[in-house]
């Protein structure tokens, strides 16, 4: 498992709404670092981190990059 993965991972559940603006700021930044296609193993990881709520949209970006690569057209 890639180091990025592992320390975001590390840092456990995304914090939810009342987080301060460096927390959530920290938590993309970590989220960015991660280059896509995650593994199937990485993705089992990283599902852990959702927590109580979006986190300001970054859930939905934690999402997307859980997301299987598209087919070839």
């Amino acid at each position: 498992m890639r180091s990025e993965v592992l320390a975001f991972v590390a840092d456990g559940l995304l914090p939810d709404w009342d987080a301060s603006e460096e927390a959530i700021e920290r938590r993309v930044r970590q989220l960015e670092a991660i280059v896509e296609p995650v593994t199937d193993e990485e993705a089992r990881a990283l599902v852990s981190c959702f927590g109580p709520d979006d986190c300001f949209g970054v859930a939905g970006s934690l999402l997307h990059l859980m997301r299987p690569p598209r087919a070839p057209s």
